[in-house]
């Protein structure tokens, strides 16, 4: 049997017959014992759908996290639909343009080609990954636009006022995509909710999820009592149908996995803090990768991405030779996709460059410190630097030489279990 040479890296890992030793992501969501409480009450009451007294309840419970009145929030089957209904309770013109980043998922462009709208993408300033509103306003095609669609990378926290304002003036809806921002935009949080409509997604791997859902938070009255009529065939307090709707409404079942999720939210929430802190001090002491833009600053989300520098355009390789995974969550940008590669579009230098250095690292609520640090030590070494510990870490016995890999991971897996003991 051949052995591997001095100094090669541990290729065995990187077998497409194994799976990865630390993977990108694992969704959790509340376990059957916290949701049954609230299926028993679906039992008794036989609503199973059609805004059920605990849709009703969870609907109260968002609007109290993020700080409105219960009547400014909106359930919504997905995000998606959440977002093409958005534009067509906009009053968006049919075939008109929509202006939107690259620089995100393919949901955003799919909602708006779904609301009757051409997308035209443009690029994002490179320090935030998001448009710069100062750039959009002074555009000289202004008259040719029928919406604007902003997204929070992320959920990262933005000033909503600027596109607020720039809505006001030229009478171009904006509608922001927040499918991440759920924790951002709590009570109190660094992301304001203000005039534009904020579409949120409960998906199972966002922060918070009930496996399928969204909702939108707005402050116009008007503007949900349109959205609401969207969302069930036109209908919204009788039988005539008023617009042409379709079904996007959120069950009973929904509605009590998302009333079990709150139950557990204040520990999660937590969790994914202190995760975040652990990444965010690993990674940021010596600066050898940039991270998401504000990552850390007082929210939380379910994702952690990282920029290479531009000589380690490998790096994702290399932790998959360790057996980490990573996931590259927008791809090349939303223009590279087939479906929208015929797409209008603008020059897109800082998308392409974030595109092509960008990748998200392991981060799911279970996951312990001694795989955060062995992710970190990873990617250090990846960018040719030597792993270094730091105080709160522990000292972690190296594997013997000649170890096979299925111990190995054995071993690594042995060794995460005791610590969450």
């Amino acid at each position: 049997m051949k052995t591997a040479a001095a100094g090669a890296s541990p290729r065995a890992l990187a077998s497409p017959l194994m799976a990865p030793l630390i993977p990108v992501a694992k969704p959790k969501l509340p376990v059957a014992s916290a949701i049954l409480p609230y299926l028993k009450e679906i039992d008794a009451n036989h609503w199973y759908t059609n805004h059920g007294l605990l849709w009703l309840r969870f609907q109260g419970l968002l609007a109290e996290h993020w700080g409105v009145e219960s009547n400014n929030v909106a359930l919504v089957a997905n995000a998606t639909i959440g977002l093409t209904l958005a534009l067509r309770a906009s009053g968006v013109r049919p075939g008109g343009l929509c202006l939107l980043p690259s620089w995100t998922f393919v949901a955003s462009p799919a909602a708006a080609i779904a609301a009757g709208l051409r997308v035209r993408f443009i690029d994002v300033d490179p320090a935030t990954w998001m448009p710069d509103p100062a750039a959009v306003a002074a555009r000289d095609d202004l008259d040719e636009i029928a919406a604007i669609m902003i997204v929070s990378p992320f959920g990262m926290p933005f000033d909503v006022r600027p596109w607020d304002e720039l809505s006001e003036r030229t009478g171009i809806p904006v509608v922001i995509d927040a499918a991440a921002a759920f924790d951002t935009m709590r009570a109190g949080g660094p992301l304001a909710i203000a005039r534009s409509p904020m579409v949120v997604s409960l998906h199972a791997t966002k922060v918070f999820g009930i496996g399928e859902g969204g909702a939108v938070v707005c402050r116009d009255g008007e503007w949900l009592e349109r959205f609401r009529r969207l969302t069930t065939f036109g209908f919204l307090g009788s039988r005539v149908s008023t617009a042409p709707g379709i079904n996007a409404k959120v069950s009973e079942y929904g509605a009590a996995i998302g009333l079990a999720a709150f139950d557990g939210w204040t520990a999660a929430r937590a969790r994914f803090a202190a995760l975040t802190e652990r990444y965010r001090r690993r990674l940021g002491e010596r600066g050898a990768v940039g991270l998401q833009p504000r990552f850390g600053e007082g929210w939380v989300t379910s994702t952690m991405n990282i920029v290479w520098p531009s000589d380690c355009q490998d790096g994702a390789a290399r932790l998959a030779a360790e057996g980490i995974a990573t996931l590259a969550w927008w791809g090349q940008g939303c223009h590279r996709q087939p479906a929208y590669a015929d797409c209008l579009r603008d020059p897109l230098p800082a998308t392409e460059d974030l595109a092509q250095r960008t990748v998200g690292l392991p981060f799911w609520l279970d996951m312990t410190p001694t795989q955060v640090d062995a992710v970190c030590d990873a990617v250090h070494r990846a960018c040719g630097a030597e792993a270094r510990g730091d105080a709160a870490s522990r000292p972690r016995a190296a594997a013997p030489a000649g170890m096979p890999v299925r111990a190995q991971i054995a071993r690594a897996v042995a060794a995460a279990r005791s610590e969450r003991r």
